[in-house]
């Protein structure tokens, strides 16, 4: 790591990079071993004194963060005010006209070898004593008080009656039992509801926007869409109607069965007694409009665990210090060589070295690709140039450059948004539609207002009229580039173009029900193809989109009866739980005061048979 101490400060100051081998403190900054000559001789800093910089580095902070300047006017402290007991610049002493003002010499010159330090090592000396003591006689008392508190416990425990023993360690024990079959009860019906709530989330995500669908999403997009939704709609509704078939709704209840012992001889007692689980049908009645015939084949999805790294190829560059690197759709290696080489190192995808790209002013820290042909890489500790530069990769050049508030570093693509780590700021987001596509293609920077779902792309005022009367896209639909941004993410994150070839969707394949690119065709040359506008143009018309939207209405009306069914079972189990712990507390009151009752006849007894012995004996 390198801090502002490692470097020569006179050096920085003539744009010349040499480590610092000392520091003086009254400059504030590192001196290399050439400029120290000079440092020594130079009249202004000849009476500075210099220490190795490894000395000063070993220094606790309090000393190097010592200011000696003045914080309001960045000038040097020269004197000091007596009245304020403060160090001043010589700007500073408009506000101490008034006080009492002397050279800082006349307070400095003997501050190591006065009095004051001395005493000052002894206070410190005498503080840390005193601590010390403090801390050893509370640590002595706290550990009598600990003593004496188990001495107490002893008495206490040794007063408590045998029998009172035994029945706190029954009724303990049958307390734990019901506090664990509520537990267990409570886990599995908590379970249920944040299964349930979490699927009722993403349901109403769907349900909220068909409008949005209808009115914003292309055929293609509105189809796609409604496919996943259908999917996602009969796996819940195959959930909802597993719960009911395995019996995991079911009413729940506590019993308590009292042991007949506990009313008999107290030394046969062996327990209280002991908490069942009984279970009840449930009593939910699903809502189904109509049971679906046709039901859709849903792959299982793969987790992270199913996935394996394997070492596909090795690139050797003449790269000094790699910080970013990506990889085009057509396979093509771009590399950021960070700082002082400030470039962009591209390869061919048969790892053949292509061509360099000089990045400064910016230093180039990290890349990602925004479109197949445009990338975008972050200044990193530029000072000069701070922000993001969008380079195309065919023409070689800067096409724009993206101001950020902060000195950026990491930066990522999702979809229309960068998401850049900006110093200071945290995670920043640009989004890539803010600017027009077609401009953009010419060099020039102009903001979106519209965008367009078939292009995908942002367009601007300008370029929206000959978007409107072009024969390739007269009939694509435009909307305000706001109402697009506050789509949901499910259907701005359709695409629309083929993720292997990166052409757009024109056919479908009905065997396997996948749109498909025309490169795609070879794969698909033995199954039914048919033209994309044969699925896609009656999509938002439909009579699937309409039965979409009520099975989604049906699954959130289902899944509000489950849990307002789930929570009355919960309140009943913690109503029985209460009703049980007072049977318990009353049991147990009882057989203390029969136990009482029979001491107190015991005792009666003692004292007649005393008395008789007594009037015997006189």
């Amino acid at each position: 790591m390198a801090t502002c101490t490692s470097f020569c400060g006179p050096c920085s100051e003539r744009h010349s990079t040499k480590q610092s081998k000392h520091w003086c403190s009254e400059c504030e900054e590192g001196i290399c071993d050439d400029c120290q000559e000079h440092h020594k001789v130079l009249k202004a800093t000849r009476s500075h004194i210099l220490i190795p910089i490894a000395e000063y580095k070993s220094l606790p902070s309090f000393i190097t963060d010592s200011q000696q300047s003045c914080t309001y006017h960045n000038e040097k402290y020269q004197q000091y005010c007596v009245a304020h007991a403060l160090p001043i610049c010589f700007k500073c002493i408009k506000e101490h006209q008034k006080c009492r003002v002397i050279t800082l010499d006349e307070v400095t010159n003997n501050a190591k070898t006065s009095g004051q330090l001395k005493d000052l090592e002894t206070r410190l000396m005498e503080l840390l004593q005193n601590i010390d003591k403090i801390k050893k006689d509370r640590k002595a008392n706290l550990k009598n008080i600990e003593e004496r508190k188990e001495l107490h416990l002893a008495q206490i425990q040794q007063i408590k009656n045998q029998i009172n023993k035994h029945l706190d360690k029954l009724e303990k024990e049958i307390i734990q039992d019901l506090e664990k079959k509520e537990h267990q009860c409570k886990k599995s019906i908590h379970n249920i509801l944040s299964s349930v709530e979490e699927k009722k989330n993403l349901i109403a995500e769907y349900q909220t926007n068909p409008q949005s669908i209808k009115q914003y999403a292309s055929n293609l997009q509105t189809f796609l869409v409604t496919r996943d939704i259908e999917v996602k709609v009969f796996e819940n509704e195959q959930y909802l109607q597993s719960l009911i078939e395995t019996n995991q709704i079911e009413q729940v209840d506590l019993v308590i069965k009292v042991d007949p012992k506990v009313i008999s001889i107290l030394n046969s007692l062996k327990n209280f007694g002991s908490i069942e689980i009984k279970t009840l049908s449930s009593r939910i009645r699903l809502i189904r409009a109509k049971d679906k015939q046709a039901q859709l084949q849903v792959t299982p999805t793969k987790t992270i665990k199913d996935l394996k790294l394997i070492l596909q190829k090795k690139i050797t560059t003449d790269c000094e210090n790699i910080t970013g690197c990506c990889m085009s759709v057509n396979g093509e290696y771009f590399f950021i060589d960070y700082y002082l080489r400030r470039r962009l190192t591209g390869f061919a995808s048969d790892g053949t070295f292509e061509y360099d790209m000089l990045l400064s002013p910016s230093y180039g820290f990290d890349i990602t690709f925004i479109d197949e042909k445009t990338i975008a890489i972050t200044s990193g500790d530029s000072n000069e140039h701070i922000g993001i530069d969008v380079i195309d990769t065919e023409s070689r050049r800067k096409t724009k450059f993206i101001n950020l508030p902060g000195r950026p570093y990491g930066i990522t693509r999702d979809h229309d948004s960068l998401f850049v780590c900006v110093e200071r700021r945290g995670i920043t987001m640009a989004t890539c539609t803010s600017f027009c596509g077609p401009c953009s293609e010419r060099h020039s920077t102009k903001q979106s207002k519209h965008w367009c779902s078939e292009c995908e792309e942002g367009i601007c005022d300008d370029c929206q009229e000959h978007h409107k009367v072009l024969k390739a896209t007269r009939s694509h639909i435009l909307i305000p580039i706001a109402e697009y941004k506050s789509l949901p993410s499910f259907i701005t994150d359709i695409q629309q173009s083929c993720t292997y070839h990166n052409e757009k969707y024109q056919q479908y394949c009905v065997a396997h029900a996948l749109p498909i690119c025309f490169k795609c065709i070879k794969e698909h040359q033995k199954c039914r193809v048919i033209t994309l506008d044969e699925v896609t143009n009656n999509a938002k018309t439909s009579g699937q989109l309409k039965d979409l939207e009520t099975r989604l209405m049906e699954l959130l009306q289902n899944i509000d009866k489950i849990k307002k069914d789930r929570k009355a079972n919960m309140k009943n189990i913690e109503e029985r739980k209460e009703l049980h712990l007072a049977q318990i507390q009353q049991i147990k009151n009882q057989i203390n005061k029969h136990l009482d009752k029979l001491e107190k006849e015991i005792i009666q007894d003692l004292e007649k048979k005393k008395s008789i012995n007594a009037k015997e004996y006189s």
